[in-house]
């Protein structure tokens, strides 16, 4: 592993940046070595996503820690269709602005990518939250966070139903494939399903629960 990027400084670079990407080696070794007295005391996990390390060599372990925010237009009920309402917004790759153009006062939305009403939760996961799960298998940390007033479908993408089955159950299909075709090791899954309503949090596998 290159823990300082690339060594092939050039010859051109002022000695400010040598003596930079020095420093650089000497925090990362010094990092690494923290990781691998963590493993030879035998530690369970080591929280690679949140450790030094993983913020030095972010790009060589495969992106960084930052947010993407991901609009998600839900297809319409069945009453919205019996009413014969239309849809609102215009949709393309990642931005949404309003389709009634004699409403519109130019103002578009931009997210890092925006999935249209005709698009399934199996595309949602596909595109944004199978990799995250493949990072989380590698030790990473990962956090998917539906937001939304009620009735823009934050139900129906982590829930789902029977033709669209939605995320909690994708991701949980992924990771328990990915337990049963690794034989030769041992994993520890645990699993909470709580709810934070009117400021208190319940417990949804023991209602008797409250934090």
């Amino acid at each position: 592993m290159d823990l300082a990027g690339s060594e092939r400084v050039s010859l051109t670079k002022a000695a400010g940046e040598r003596l930079k990407e020095g420093a650089n080696i000497n925090k990362s070794l010094s990092v690494l070595g923290n990781v691998i007295r963590q493993l030879s005391e035998g530690k369970e996990f080591i929280s690679y996503r949140d450790s030094k390390l993983t913020r030095l060599l972010s790009q060589a372990l495969g992106g960084n820690a930052k947010s993407l925010i991901i609009g998600n237009i839900r297809p319409m009920i069945h009453r919205e269709v019996a009413d014969g309402l239309e849809r609102l917004w215009n949709v393309r790759v990642n931005c949404i602005w309003e389709a009634d153009e004699s409403s519109r006062h130019g103002e578009v939305y931009i997210f890092d990518h925006v999935f249209n009403q005709e698009c399934t939760n199996s595309d949602v996961y596909g595109s944004v939250v199978k990799p995250l799960v493949d990072s989380f298998m590698e030790g990473f940390n990962a956090t998917i966070f539906a937001y939304g007033q009620t009735s823009s479908g934050k139900t129906h993408t982590i829930l789902g139903n029977k033709t669209d089955p939605g995320l909690f159950q994708l991701v949980s299909n992924q990771l328990f494939q990915h337990v049963a075709d690794q034989v030769d090791k041992r994993y520890l899954i645990r699993c909470s399903y709580i709810e934070i309503y009117n400021e208190k949090i319940n417990d949804l596998l023991d209602r008797a629960i409250r934090v």
